[in-house]
């Protein structure tokens, strides 16, 4: 991609009246010392439309805009009068979906309505099409009782159409450990002969190759609405790639599977916690091979995790996991250790 040079845009307040004023969007990189001032306007954005919803840390985020080999990163800023308002990030697939970007824009809430988000979205555009991209794919969060945020409205403004709604569920102390455990229990006598493994951060070289096999189930086991996307191409050095990148934020993961008689993998969870701050743990990857299917594996699994979690940090606050609003059967095993609905997850799309 060529090198972009900043441009300078004259916005005006809404209606046409009032002094115009002049708006640069420049490229910035996550390791550059602007990066504080992007994550402040994404920070207050998020904040305004989900309040209550989980958060990554700056430390976090700078070193998932990094990009890797397998998903590209491009950053932007817009200035206004050296202030900060607005912000931008373009995600790209390199080892699937290489047809599909996935743009983000962030501006401030008292800076609304100046044509900003709109502005910034046209240089993703420009950018996604010299890069051959012709989808573009955004999730959007909001809390519980407010169906539309100021991000819908932008997206749906922009011709992206809701493809599909996730609902988001959230753990809080005081936990449910004895329900937990109950759970646990009673899932085993059903999973007679499988063996239950876990690990801390590095899955056993032992392991690996079939961790990345049902990695790479999930993005076509899961249910994907009307989305438009491709089954995601998993290895060990994909694997490897994201546990040397979560070192790097600062962030411990959980992994508890289940090994089938035969050697294989028959599921995997997985929970992540910054080793820093009890504040968020994400539920992440949870799959079953659909072979293994109807042993209570995706329940011991999960159960299983959240206590190993649970005892080796007793003090997280929250611990948030989404599920399509069509998957009644990991809801139903959610509720069962505890999750209680929070907000919601949406995943809006369009053709470039």
């Amino acid at each position: 991609m060529p090198v972009r040079q900043p441009t300078e845009n004259l916005l005006r307040p809404p209606g046409g009246s009032g002094d115009a004023r002049r708006v640069r969007i420049r490229p910035i990189e996550s390791t550059g010392d602007d990066f504080a001032a992007w994550y402040d306007v994404y920070l207050s954005a998020r904040l305004a439309d989900h309040p209550d919803g989980p958060q990554w840390l700056e430390h976090e985020l700078s070193v998932i805009y990094e990009g890797n080999a397998n998903h590209g990163v491009k950053l932007w800023l817009a200035d206004d009068r050296d202030k900060a308002v607005g912000a931008a990030v373009l995600g790209l697939p390199l080892r699937d979906n290489l047809t599909l970007a996935e743009p983000e824009v962030y501006v401030r809430p008292e800076e609304s309505r100046r044509g900003i988000g709109g502005t910034l979205l046209a240089t993703l555009d420009d950018a996604a099409r010299e890069l051959g991209r012709t989808s573009q794919l955004i999730y959007l969060e909001g809390p519980t009782g407010a169906d539309r945020t100021s991000g819908t409205a932008f997206a749906e403004k922009h011709a992206f159409t809701r493809r599909i709604t996730e609902i988001a569920r959230v753990q809080r102390p005081p936990f449910d450990l004895d329900g937990i455990a109950r759970a646990e229990e009673a899932a085993r006598p059903l999973a007679e002969g499988y063996t239950i493994v876990g690990w801390r951060n590095h899955a056993p070289d032992e392991y690996v190759e079939e961790y990345a096999r049902l990695e790479g189930r999930l993005s076509t086991d899961a249910p994907l609405g009307d989305l438009d996307y491709e089954a995601e191409a998993w290895d060990v050095t994909r694997i490897r790639t994201g546990e040397e990148r979560r070192g790097r934020m600062g962030r411990d993961t959980w992994t508890t599977a289940a090994m089938a008689p035969d050697g294989t993998m028959a599921g995997v969870t997985v929970i992540m916690l910054a080793r820093d701050s009890d504040a968020t743990g994400f539920q992440d990857t949870t799959v079953v091979d659909p072979r293994h299917r109807g042993h209570r594996l995706g329940l011991l699994l999960k159960a299983t995790n959240l206590r190993r979690v649970l005892a080796d940090r007793p003090g997280v606050q929250t611990v948030w996991t989404w599920n399509a609003d069509s998957n009644a059967h990991m809801i139903a095993i959610n509720e069962a250790l505890g999750y209680r609905v929070a907000g919601w997850s949406a995943g809006y799309q369009r053709s470039l």
